[in-house]
């Protein structure tokens, strides 16, 4: 099988990032605190559009990140909200990916 050709090809072609329905979102919490596990609803104008997949805490960037499946709608700087427990918290959606590359944060 040549590197032009392969099971899947004819299912790929003509897509592009951009018309895809879901992509995976970075997330980072707004309040610094909260703390997620996976699963929690994601809410994109007062509708449920996703679950956090993944959450942990960014050391480098002293935030709390989590990733989530989300509509492409859903734009970088976007404002979602995270169901936990009852209560709202608020997120962004970030740019990937997320370092401080002159570790500012790390040597204060």
């Amino acid at each position: 099988m040549s590197q032009d050709s392969f099971v899947s090809k004819a299912t790929l072609e003509g897509r592009t990032e951009e018309g895809s329905a879901r992509r995976l979102r970075c997330l980072t919490i707004d309040d610094g605190r909260s703390m997620k596990l996976a699963k929690e609803p994601v809410c994109y104008k007062d509708e449920v559009v996703g679950y956090v997949t993944s959450a942990a805490y960014g050391y480098s960037m002293s935030k709390l990140i989590a990733y989530a499946y989300l509509p492409g709608n859903v734009s970088q700087g976007g404002a979602v909200e995270i169901g936990y427990f009852g209560r709202r918290i608020q997120a962004t959606v970030s740019a990937e990916a997320l370092y401080d590359p002159k570790m500012t944060r790390l040597r204060g």
